[in-house]
């Protein structure tokens, strides 16, 4: 959206508009974008639709069509002459929640059990579930006809009849590869009891059928896929695929650049988009470059009740600071989960599922992952293809077999610093994270999958699981090929420099109100920001995209403006995560400042390693009332002694909902223990849920104490925000505020007293590598005590301190 405009709620209180206008003339008029220059579709929309609020802008509104005739999105303008050409529906109040059973799920392998029972020629049953309209198109699978009924419906409770067909061999293939490929996919994958599918897809790619249940027929292969047959693959053809959503639209021009730059001949782009509204540039795209295939799957036309596609929303992330506080809402977590393994759960469509859709789309014998946030050197597909070749022994079609880059950048897309990661190499990294390199080293090869390319051959034999991927979980794809014995190999093709960039950008992070992060990916993050080399300068080879690297930036940039305004405008001032400038609690919540202290484990900051000698650590907080853009993380602990206002209560760390960065810690009453207790001993999700549905239940009210230098006060747009580029002018000055002080910033903000801890957890998000003294310029050492502005991300050590207090 542009500067002026808001972005709705495509939730079910989003804003509806009914079409008043334009019966004289058909309908109004329904343009590709915001201007009223922009491109004007030959449908209209008719008087009388209604329609949802996607985007306002001024006048003009962008809408999703809930009813009636006209095209499905695009812009329209309100008011015209004088005259509404759109009024809105007034919101009715809420009516009382119904309760409703849920539809009966049951696991996805049922459902090719059930078309084998089909296959063979089961008779009907009393319950329709699973339903093959053509049994003469089932026939034509089986050896024995499938019966004379028009059509044939079977119930996943019945077993095979005596008596039935035997399959043919090839109908029997096809079910033991598509049983086979679900399990590898996604083993305890549920389906509703009444997912059907077609007679036609016998005739699919398994993969495609599997791929159509776990959708829920949101995925058709017939409306999809040009080509469902393997036959029918394009050799030679190399397809770039890329799974994409709604938050990621500020990428959508890069990504398409990285591909249109690239030598290789013949290639296609093969785009999966899921969210609320499609793409304006890649439709526009797609018209006009036979190459690129772009499908995009509305959440707006979601099944009633579905889970699937829940995670795409265009609207205001920072509204989480508006909604209530809930003692249930944590994520799990313990000392033992491995930040490099962790992974993000997600209800909508995850990263993995959508590149296995994109991949049964592609026509091409070998595929290229690509991501929309990286860059890819113009010779990057030619080069990975020739080793990819080289590894096939040339092979006409390719057998399994998949390459991943060894050599590539990681580039901060705020302000285009890159540095050289090379996985064949000792990263120094490790042991500041408290690991042996000699261990971690060889596990983490092949955990990007951004720089993937395989045949399409070894797609078919191992999908990608059906997880987000966040972490490192990238590997299970390379890593189960490499079992089954098919040839894997980690390759650097000879070239002076890097052929890929692996961007990242702290307000391009994974977090929303359904969906929280875990203090594992923060760490991840942390990691990956701040490993390998230094360069000199950006490499020459990706000079031709920085300037769209430069805008991306820039629209992130003021998309989180955008955000602020909509939220400060009407709630006040805010605290945002000091990471990632995500929106954590309304100021108006914040109470008083308290002490906080901590018994915190002992670095030895030589060797890296944690000793058993613990410490106590001072942090300064603030209390608030609630903090909708916090979570809390992990089991409960008693209240450290020392801290008599919290009498009664137990406590969890709480990070920040959008990076999982450690912000300070969540109190809840003590008399909760009896239901964690019992959840944590259930031996079933049943048992789990039964247990915190109670009797007894969970009782609030819900205390945070967020730590002051993790946090900052937002007022208005427009104001400084500091990044950790070192373009940044020094932040130490002597100003009319602090001359002579030692306890605020050049700014003049309070300095607050904080602490570096043990590697990652448990500290206070206080990793010591974030932190220099901004006076003498020294790095912070574990278990150090120091004051800090989190507005201006400003710190102080010691003994600096002590100097400006004795001067």
């Amino acid at each position: 959206a542009k500067a002026g405009s808001s972005t709705g709620n495509m939730g079910a209180d989003a804003q509806l508009w009914d079409v008043v206008g334009g019966s004289e003339k058909g309908g109004i008029v329904v343009r590709a974008g915001q201007s009223t220059s922009s491109k004007a579709y030959d449908a209209r929309l008719q008087t009388g639709a209604r329609v949802r609020q996607v985007e306002l802008a001024g006048e003009r509104l962008r809408y999703a069509k809930v009813s009636g005739e006209g095209p499905d999105y695009g812009w329209v303008t309100i008011r015209l002459g004088g005259k509404n050409l759109l009024v809105r529906v007034p919101k009715a109040e809420p009516a009382p929640a119904r309760a409703s059973p849920e539809e009966p799920q049951v696991a996805a392998s049922k459902v090719l059990e059930q078309l084998e029972l089909e296959l063979m020629g089961v008779i009907k049953p009393a319950v329709p579930v699973l339903r093959l309209p053509s049994a003469a198109a089932a026939a034509e699978t089986a050896v024995a006809p499938a019966g004379a009924q028009d059509a044939i419906t079977v119930n996943f409770a019945e077993g095979r009849q005596e008596g039935a067909a035997e399959l043919s061999g090839a109908a029997s293939e096809w079910l033991a590869r598509a049983r086979q490929w679900l399990e590898r996919l996604s083993p305890k994958a549920k389906v509703p009891a009444s997912v059907r599918l077609p007679a036609s897809a016998v005739e699919w790619e398994p993969m495609a059928a599997v791929l159509y249940a776990l959708t829920r027929g949101q995925f058709d292969p017939e409306r999809d896929v040009t080509r469902l047959q393997n036959a029918m693959q394009d050799p030679g053809l190399l397809s770039m695929v890329c799974a994409t959503s709604d938050r990621r639209r500020s990428f959508h021009r890069l990504l398409y650049e990285n591909f249109r730059a690239q030598t290789y001949e013949p290639r296609e782009l093969v785009v999966v988009h899921t969210g609320e509204m499609p793409s304006d540039f890649f439709q526009e795209v797609a018209r006009e470059d036979p190459r690129v295939v772009y499908r995009f799957f509305p959440v707006t036309r979601e099944a009633p009740g579905s889970p699937r596609l829940s995670d795409e929303r265009m609207g205001n992330p920072w509204d989480a600071v508006l909604v209530d506080d809930k003692v249930e809402d944590m994520v799990e977590y313990t000392e033992e989960d491995d930040f490099l393994e962790y992974e993000v759960h997600r209800e909508g469509w995850t990263k993995g599922l959508k590149r296995n859709v994109a991949a049964c789309i592609a026509r091409g014998t070998v595929i290229a992952n690509c991501d929309e946030g990286c860059l890819y050197a113009a010779d990057y597909l030619s080069k990975l293809h020739a080793e990819l070749t080289r590894l096939t022994q040339g092979a006409s079609p390719p057998g399994p077999a998949a390459v991943a880059l060894a050599r590539w950048y990681t580039m901060a897309v705020k302000d285009q610093e890159f540095r050289a990661v090379d996985l064949r190499q000792r990263e120094p990294m490790w042991e500041m994270f408290g690991r042996n390199p000699v261990t971690e080293q060889p596990k983490e090869q092949y955990n990007f999958g951004f720089a993937y390319v395989y045949t399409r051959s070894a797609w078919q034999q191992q999908p990608f699981p059906d997880i987000e991927t966040v972490a490192t979980s990238d590997s299970n794809f390379m890593l189960n090929l490499k079992k089954s014995g098919s040839p894997v190999a980690l390759v650097a093709p000879p070239s002076a420099e890097c052929l890929a960039a692996c961007g990242w950008h702290r307000d391009a992070t994974c977090g929303a109100v359904d969906v929280a992060a875990n203090i594992n990916y923060s760490s991840a993050l942390s990691f990956f920001s701040f490993r390998g080399e230094d360069t000199d300068g950006a490499p020459k080879s990706f000079r031709r995209t920085l300037p769209l690297v430069k805008e991306v930036s820039a629209e992130l940039s003021s998309r989180r403006e955008r955000y602020l305004r909509d939220l400060v405008e009407e709630h006040g001032s805010v605290f945002v995560c000091a990471y990632c400038n995500f929106a954590v609690a309304l100021a108006r919540k914040s109470q008083e400042t308290r002490e906080i202290s901590s018994r915190q484990a002992v670095i030895d900051t030589v060797a890296w390693t944690q000793t058993l000698d613990k410490e106590r650590m001072k942090f300064e907080c603030s209390v608030f009332s609630g903090a909708g853009g916090a979570v809390a993380e992990g089991a409960y602990e008693s209240v450290p002694p020392g801290h008599g206002w919290l009498s009664g209560r137990i406590q969890r760390m709480a990070i920040c909902r959008n990076c999982g960065w450690q912000l300070g810690w969540r109190y809840e009453p003590e008399a909760n223990r009896v239901v964690w207790d019992a959840a944590s001993k259930a031996k079933s999700a049943e048992e789990k849920n039964k247990a915190m549905e109670g009797p007894p239940h969970l009782q609030g009210p819900l205390t945070w104490a967020l730590c002051w230098r993790h946090i900052r006060e937002r007022r208005k747009p427009g104001e400084f925000v500091p990044e950790d580029s070192e373009k940044e002018p020094r932040r130490h000055a002597e100003t009319e505020h602090n001359k002579g002080r030692d306890d605020v910033c050049p700014a003049g903000h309070r300095l607050y007293c904080f602490a570096t801890g043990a590697h990652h957890k448990g500290n206070g998000g206080a990793l010591p590598l974030f932190y220099t003294c901004d006076i003498c310029d020294q790095d912070a050492r574990g278990n150090q005590h120091l004051w800090g502005c989190g507005t201006c991300d400003y710190d102080i050590c010691d003994q600096c301190r002590a100097r400006r207090r004795r001067s």
